[in-house]
């Protein structure tokens, strides 16, 4: 089989349309209000120190992990340490006491979607008969049982866990119809607390969103989110308690996936050493899995199935004035992520959709640090970063709608959160063994949802390896299974 650095590109996707670029660092509403403008370096600061800790920790603990060379000898190698593979290795230790696990990376933890999300943990925008709801559900439990006193590195104070509710935002009676339909849904799903409020009552809940803007609203109170990076720092942190069991191999690439006589993949290839897993080899690469499954199985198929999808996030200090934001608040648009959420994202060409542009959708919330994560955008233009500055702009635009205090934000106030997020041409993640390739796991495709989603991906991938439950109906496991199609065609 041909050598792969894990993480290399999947080439410059696709070339997709922006909206009309806007004044460089300046949105419309951020030029009306120029007269608001008002700059806070103790917030900006406070919010770089947040973020500097988590990458201080996670950097930390890259340095500290890694081993001298030499082959390895584990149950299970790991090959991406994002939020997936950080779920799946802990998940994999505390199951079995016996099981030696190796988390693979050629970066450090964090460094691709994760580290760029809202931390999200939501069930309020997705459709209640998806397997993804399924999968989002059971995390939802077991993000309770991984941040009990069982597993102390993870506490809700070390993710940065807050509780603070979902908002959908409708605009139109249209869309409140539709808020009070998903109402219905989740709750003949079981899930207790949502509420259809009033245009007064979200204004009243939320003061900062403009006066006219927003026609109803859909809150649920269970709802919550967390810090990707700190999520990711204390994930590895619980993993590492383990001891000899885990081993962590971060700025080393996986160059080559091993096999035996039989085919049987049986460990990984680094530039420094062989890791040999009795049990398996797990791909958890995110936007960067297919591009490698197609290269070690030397089937081109797999370059289709997973493609980069750009989402920026934006982090700012909140203007002098504005009220705080208490919830965490998406816009319900028909064209925004409940629509992608609720209907999934399949293309059965293998390509994503022709008319795929630059998606704008309003989000925003209050981080554990104070200040305010506004969003957010999806794109597909490949794994660069160019032409940030315009979509910047469009989502600074956006959010100046609904919140008309943040066209008081200067650019220079903003830090910009960018990331590759895995979109899945199949429309759901695919988790479970690659068909035709005894020994090969695969968990991928959860697009920007990797936080709500891993844990119990996670379990899927544990009840596939060493036969535990995963607590999930049958159709769901089935739904979310590689497909007999993809069995390697030299294999047929």
């Amino acid at each position: 089989m041909p050598a792969l650095a894990v993480g290399s590109s999947l080439g410059s996707g696709l070339a997709v349309p922006l909206r009309p670029a806007l004044h460089p660092g300046r949105s419309p509403a951020c030029r009306d209000n120029a007269q608001k403008r008002v700059r806070h370096p103790d917030r900006a600061a406070t919010a770089a120190r947040s973020c500097g800790r988590a990458r201080r920790r996670l950097a930390a603990a890259a340095a500290a992990a890694a081993p001298a060379a030499g082959d390895l000898d584990v149950d299970v190698c790991i090959l991406g340490a994002g939020i997936l593979g950080l779920c799946s290795a802990l998940v994999l230790l505390r199951e079995d006491e016996h099981l030696k696990v190796a988390l693979l990376d050629r970066e450090v933890p964090c460094s691709g979607a994760t580290g760029a999300g809202q931390g999200y943990l939501w069930l309020c925008h997705r459709d209640v008969g998806s397997p993804a709801f399924a999968l989002a559900a059971r995390s939802k439990q077991m993000w309770a049982e991984l941040l009990a006193p069982a597993v102390p590195e993870l506490s809700k104070q070390a993710v940065e866990w807050q509780a603070v509710g979902s908002m959908l935002l409708a605009t139109s009676e249209e869309e409140a119809a539709a808020l009070r339909q998903r109402r219905d849904c989740l709750e003949a799903a079981g899930v207790e607390g949502a509420e259809v409020l009033t245009a007064a009552q979200v204004h009243q809940l939320e003061p900062s969103l403009a006066t006219g803007a927003v026609h109803a609203g859909l809150l649920l109170p269970s709802d919550s989110q967390v810090n990707g990076k700190a999520t990711a720092a204390a994930l590895l942190r619980a993993c590492e308690a383990h001891g000899p069991r885990f081993t962590a191999l971060f700025h080393e690439a996986a160059t080559q996936l091993v096999t035996g006589p039989t085919g049987r993949v049986e460990g990984v290839d680094t530039a420094a050493r062989r890791v040999r897993a009795a049990h398996g080899v797990v791909v958890t690469l995110g936007a960067w899995s297919g591009g490698f499954l197609a290269q070690q199985l030397s089937d081109a198929r797999w370059e289709a199935m997973f493609w980069p999808r750009r989402g920026l996030l934006l982090e700012m200090p909140r203007p002098q004035g504005m009220p705080a934001v208490r919830h965490g608040l998406m816009e319900a648009s028909r064209m925004g992520y409940t629509a992608h959420y609720a209907h999934g994202s399949s293309s059965s060409s293998g390509q994503p959709p022709a008319d795929s542009g630059l998606d704008i959708t309003f989000t925003t919330t209050t981080s554990a640090a104070g200040t305010l994560l506004v969003g957010s955008s999806r794109e597909f233009c490949g794994f660069g970063r160019e032409g940030e500055d315009a979509v910047v702009d469009a989502i600074m635009q956006r959010a100046a709608h609904f919140v008309p205090a943040l066209g008081a934000v200067e650019r220079q106030d903003i830090s910009v959160r960018s990331g590759p997020r895995p979109w899945a041409a199949a429309g759901t993640p695919w988790v479970g063994p690659v068909p035709g390739v005894e020994g090969l796991f695969l968990a991928s495709g959860h697009e920007g949802s990797g936080l709500t989603l891993a844990p119990a991906s996670a379990a899927l991938l544990m009840q596939h390896m060493l036969g535990e439950p995963a607590h999930l109906h049958r159709d769901v496991v089935d739904h979310l299974a590689v497909p007999s199609s993809m069995v390697p065609i030299l294999a047929e």
